[in-house]
């Protein structure tokens, strides 16, 4: 059956699995989700993916959420050859991938989430300073692990790269690498943002994203402005 992805394209994790999917040049059949809306709460969503979350792939008699998991096992089941140092085998380099797709889901995308959902729900105007002092500490860790290699986790792109660089490319936009104090991270970025499948999957969904949050944030700044 004809893989089904749910997503938009405002999604960080969801542009991450587009550009797998773009790489591997798979056939998907992609349908748009509207979180805000919050659509993926429907009981017909909701029994497909009770994570609730974007983007969910549906396979007929299989189904799989979060983002990192979409993408091993696309690159897993459908990738070539010429795609294993996406994932290696090696499992000292595959360990250190999946370390830094954790730190993408449980440290990266979570500074951004501290800005979504207050911006969200009218809440936040501005970037208050706890949260850049948390996106800075992310930032800090990206270049250190950047010391020994040239991508995050080998000297060749992996998934490890590509989930980062869907989140990274949105913080960047509401507050920047400072090329001067993080000149690997902001190499590193300006690299992966080179990449085609980046360009393509990527920098269109990254450049909605934060416009759209910055919109919210000066709505949300003449709302209070009014009270």
């Amino acid at each position: 059956m004809k893989i089904i992805l749910y997503q938009t394209d405002q999604s960080p994790p969801a542009r991450a699995v587009k550009m797998v999917i773009y790489i591997l040049g798979l056939d998907v059949e992609q349908r748009e989700l509207h979180p805000v809306l919050r659509e993926q709460d429907t009981p017909e969503m909701k029994k497909k993916n009770p994570m609730r979350t974007i983007p969910f792939i549906d396979e007929g008699d299989f189904r799989l959420s979060d983002s990192h998991a979409i993408v091993i096992y696309l690159v897993e089941k459908y990738g070539k050859n010429e795609h294993r140092h996406l994932y290696p085998k090696d499992v000292r380099k595959r360990a250190n991938v999946n370390q830094r797709l954790f730190l993408d889901c449980g440290i990266l995308f979570r500074q951004l989430q501290f800005i979504m959902g207050p911006v969200y729900q009218g809440q936040m105007s501005d970037i208050p300073n706890n949260i850049i002092r948390g996106i800075k500490t992310a930032y800090w860790m990206l270049e250190a692990y950047l010391n020994d290699t040239k991508f995050l986790a080998d000297d060749v792109i992996t998934l490890a790269d590509i989930c980062a660089v869907a989140t990274v490319s949105s913080l960047d936009g509401l507050y920047p690498v400072d090329g001067e104090r993080l000149p690997k991270t902001r190499r590193w970025l300006d690299t992966m943002q080179a990449q085609e499948f980046c360009k393509v999957k990527n920098e269109p969904g990254a450049t909605q994203h934060v416009a759209y949050l910055k919109l919210c944030m000066e709505h949300n700044r003449h709302t209070q402005s009014k009270l």
